[in-house]
């Protein structure tokens, strides 16, 4: 078998073993490859040879598989079969051994049963004796056995002494004899009824120094109940026949009960007991801790039997699938009931097959329906380590671990100059796909569909709400994926995840994607409120990958707006109003007590900006102030314009909102409203962190400007933070149109048909088309970027910028036919002119030509022209070799359209020639 011989070959490599130069002999890659047998084949047979205490399993980074008794003959005893490093294990030789903690070994203790040891230790710890308890839930939920636990807790943690007594009293043998109980409980003096020859003592002196356990204590009447008041009051006890002097008995007493506390006993008697304990019962626990349950009762057994057993699959299915109504001790006694009929038929046997047909009846009776299963018998025997058989159960845990293990471990290489950040994001950003992937379609659970869906509604909620306040889309996948997760992961994170490079990561993640970093950490904070989570720092960080990997869309930007006034209730009042006859939550209204200073509205001012997008800009209205004096507090945080105006009124803010609701920008707002109403006002730009943009434009208009920002978007990466604005030939022309601009963005750049001439490089078209152009753009990002990204942004460009694709993108008509057409226009013209055009001129007019058409299909021609008037002789060979054009598609070609191509046919290149500094 491939398993014994992956044994048997890591026996013999581990006397070779060197823990300062460790040979990829030892790890699953190379091992699969050895015995020619899948990756994840190989990893499953290593992690069960683990599980049974074969081997040893260290988790760095790769992952390494040692022989354990080799490894022991060669080094030193271990005492357990995993560990995070090579440095963890070869600190094992001469370690102390760690303080014991038994409720650390029980199921659960990190996830349904945190809440109730956490009480169990705060009463045991509790100074002066400790706090009285009292332990609820269903019968068979382990109270009793959480009673004994906490006895020996006490013991290991010295609170009692080593021989300290537990002794357990079952109140229902009392329950109509309350004189019985008080004898048993308190004992009696002599002479105290018929019968009592001599004095003896109780249980509770019995328990003197250790702990009294009163079981099924909802069984004691009231008269019963109030027997107990007296030690529960002052820690003393009256034997029964006596009344002078009590005696003072130092024991700590644990009640419990099967009953609903306030219904079964007297109010006086609950509220002398300060800690009330709830197990919850078997059917609300998790799925993984319930097979981590069934997995721990088979390994008693095996104990027991002294014998190796085989679980099948549908055993296995089977007793997942049932509801325990006798929760854990109806579980318990089935898997006993299991192992001892396997047994009786197979006790000769080296390996005992228990199978479906040796399930008690009351579990055959209600076996779910049969389904196919992929999944391998289980195998149990007395050498198996128990913490290992635990973890192994739960595969979907131990994947998120892993993967947030491999992040770091690439952010690491990242660090030490082994990979660009660019390969680091990509291969991170598939680790987490193939994460959520395997979580989805791998690990699905049916018991698990009514928190899913809690948890997809919740993170659906937040996500939608958070979309719309950041202006960032992304795609349903998220929702679900992130649900798969949460739902998923450690309640608490992984001791083997180094806080450190933790802490690196997010900082840098931080400043590379500001507004994703605050978007995923809102949405997660409040999703962890609603769901009663605790946020783990990796959370966000996975999040923040798989979202940048997903991409972001971004929203139509809208311009933010706040109302700033004094008063009770002021700027509320006025963004109420507005906001409701807007019908928009556009206003966020913020009510300042009289004596407010600058710094103080600025402040509020900033936490607004720490929380939103500021997206095209902010508008502030203010009711009175110095406008300078708030804004010097905050310009340093700003990378959009901000326009503070005063005076503000029910009539400005509507007058405001509707304005930004129909897109206008902060500038062209406040440059009208000064006119329309009589305030004061002030435009701020920022002075630096300015967001880079590259403009596009084009003579044709500014939809054929936004066609060719889009093909610049989708060349440029996303993490570069470089915006493509669009932009009117003729706004750039205009000095006052084109200073807002200016001084909103930090431009690279102007690609586009004609040069505006502005302070800038300026790319043509024609030339990005021909491969010219792109050494100016590869110029400016090389001072950006890496040389890598440098070299896939102009693979990009080629990509993007043929002419095909370029023409396609500007008009909405049959390309073949356009190009066609166009090129018979261009040899008819040569003809007819007696010249022959260069190749950039034959660029441009084939996209000015197919825009052209375009327009005068949608009847949108332009029929002014803004230069100086061409003579009729000048245009007629172009009138004449269009002709071709205007009756292919039925139009007719205006004069002003003509003096536009005479101009591109005509005028000089707009090439920047190559030894132009930038």
């Amino acid at each position: 078998m491939r398993k014994d011989k992956l044994l048997n070959f890591l026996s013999n490599q581990t006397d070779f073993f060197d823990p300062q130069n460790v040979s990829e002999v030892f790890t699953a890659a190379w091992l699969a490859q050895r015995f020619a047998m899948q990756r994840n084949t190989a990893s499953h047979y290593l992690n069960q040879l683990v599980a049974q205490g074969e081997l040893i399993k260290i988790n760095g980074r790769p992952v390494c598989f040692l022989h354990k008794a080799s490894f022991e003959q060669q080094f030193f005893p271990l005492p357990r079969s995993e560990y995070a490093s090579i440095a963890e294990l070869l600190a094992e030789e001469g370690e102390p051994a760690p303080e014991a903690d038994h409720f650390a070994l029980l199921i659960g203790h990190d996830g349904s049963l945190k809440k109730p040891i956490e009480q169990l230790k705060t009463a045991l710890f509790y100074p002066d004796g400790g706090l009285p308890l009292l332990i609820t839930g269903d019968s068979g939920t382990g109270k009793s056995y959480m009673a004994q636990l906490l006895h020996e807790y006490a013991i290991a943690q010295q609170v009692i002494a080593p021989d300290a007594p537990f002794i357990n009293v079952n109140c229902a043998q009392y329950a109509s004899n309350p004189e019985l109980l008080a004898a048993n409980l308190f004992g009696y003096v002599k002479g105290a009824f018929t019968g009592a020859v001599s004095d003896k003592a109780g249980a509770f002196e019995a328990a003197y120094g250790g702990i009294l356990f009163l079981d099924e204590v909802h069984r004691l009447h009231a008269e019963g109940q109030e027997k107990l008041f007296t030690w529960l009051d002052r820690g003393e006890i009256f034997r029964l026949g006596e009344t002078a002097h009590g005696h003072k008995v130092a024991t700590r007493l644990i009640f419990a009960t099967t009953e609903e506390v306030h219904s079964t006993f007297l109010t006086t008697f609950i509220r002398r007991i300060p800690i009330q304990i709830t197990l919850p019962d078997l059917q609300s626990r998790s799925p993984q801790e319930k097979q981590a349950l069934m997995r721990q009762f088979f390994w008693q057994e095996a104990q027991k039997v002294g014998g190796r057993l085989r679980l099948s699959p549908r055993l296995m299915n089977a007793l997942e699938s049932h509801i325990w109504r006798g929760n854990v001790g109806e579980m318990k006694n089935a898997v006993k009931y299991s192992v001892a009929s396997a047994w009786a038929r197979q006790r000769n046997q080296p390996t005992i097959e228990v199978t479906l047909h040796d399930l008690p009846e009351t579990v055959m009776v209600q076996l779910p329906a049969v389904e196919d299963t992929l999944a391998e018998p289980l195998l149990i025997d007395q050498n198996s380590v128990l913490p290992w058989l635990l973890r192994q159960q739960d595969g979907a845990r131990l994947l998120i671990q892993d993967a947030q293990l491999e992040v770091l471990s690439l952010f690491e290489h990242w660090r030490s100059g082994q990979l660009a950040w660019e390969e680091m994001e990509k291969r991170m950003g598939n680790e987490i796909d193939n994460l959520f992937d395997q979580l989805i379609f791998a690990h699905r659970n049916p018991q698990a569909s009514p928190m899913l869906l809690l948890t997809s509604n919740q993170v659906r909620e937040e996500f939608y709400r958070l979309e719309k306040r950041f202006n960032l889309q992304f795609n349903g996948n998220c929702i679900y994926a992130l649900s798969h997760y949460l739902l998923h992961r450690a309640s608490e994170a992984s001791a083997r995840l180094n806080t450190e490079l933790i802490r690196t990561l997010s900082h840098s993640l931080e400043q590379r994607y500001p507004l994703l970093y605050r978007f995923c950490h809102e949405v997660l904070t409040a999703v962890a409120h609603k769901l009663d989570l605790q946020v783990q720092h990796m959370d966000a960080l996975l999040l923040i990958l798989w979202l940048q990997k997903c991409g972001v869309l971004s929203q139509t930007q809208v311009t933010r707006a706040v109302i700033l006034a004094h008063g009770y209730a002021t700027a509320s009042s006025i963004a109420n109003v507005a906001n409701r006859l807007l019908k928009s939550n556009l206003f966020e209204s913020f009510d300042m007590p009289l004596d407010v200073t600058p710094e103080a509205i600025a402040s509020e001012v900033m936490r607004y900006i720490e929380r939103n997008a500021l997206a095209t800009g902010l508008v502030i209205l203010v009711d009175m102030g110095s406008l300078n004096a708030i804004y010097q507090h905050f310009n340093r945080h700003i990378t959009t314009p901000v326009a503070i105006i005063n005076n503000v009124s029910t009539r400005m803010a509507l007058y405001v909102g509707e304005r930004i609701l129909r897109g206008d920008l902060p500038e062209a707002i406040v440059s009208d409203v000064a006119s329309d109403l009589p305030i004061e006002h002030q435009l701020f730009y920022p002075q630096q962190n300015k967001p880079r943009a590259i403009i596009t434009t084009c003579a044709t208009g500014l939809g054929a400007a936004n066609n060719l920002s889009a093909l610049l978007k989708a060349s440029i990466p996303q993490a570069l933070a470089i915006e493509t604005v669009a932009c009117d030939y003729h706004s750039l022309l205009d000095r006052h149109k084109r200073e807002p601009l200016l001084a909103r963005y930090e431009v690279l750049a102007v690609v586009g048909t004609v040069d505006p001439h502005l302070p800038v490089p300026w790319i043509s078209l024609e030339s990005l088309i021909s491969g010219t152009g792109s050494a100016t753009l590869k110029a400016l990002f090389g001072t950006l970027t890496s040389a890598e990204q440098v070299e896939e942004i102009n693979n990009q460009l080629v990509k993007n910028f043929s002419l095909r694709r370029v023409i396609e993108s500007v008009t909405i008509l049959d390309t073949g036919k356009v190009i066609n057409q166009v090129e018979q226009f261009l040899l008819r013209y040569e003809h007819l002119a007696g010249l022959e055009l260069t190749n950039d001129r034959k660029v441009a007019l084939y996209i000015h030509i197919s825009c052209l058409i375009e327009r005068l299909i949608r009847q949108a021609a332009i029929e002014c022209y803004s230069g100086a008037q061409r003579p009729s002789r000048q245009l007629n060979a172009l009138r004449e070799a269009l002709s071709v054009i205007e009756s292919s598609y039925s139009v007719k070609i205006p004069d002003a359209e003509l003096c536009y191509i005479h101009d591109i046919l005509h005028r000089e290149t707009e090439f920047i020639p190559s030894d132009q500094q930038f």
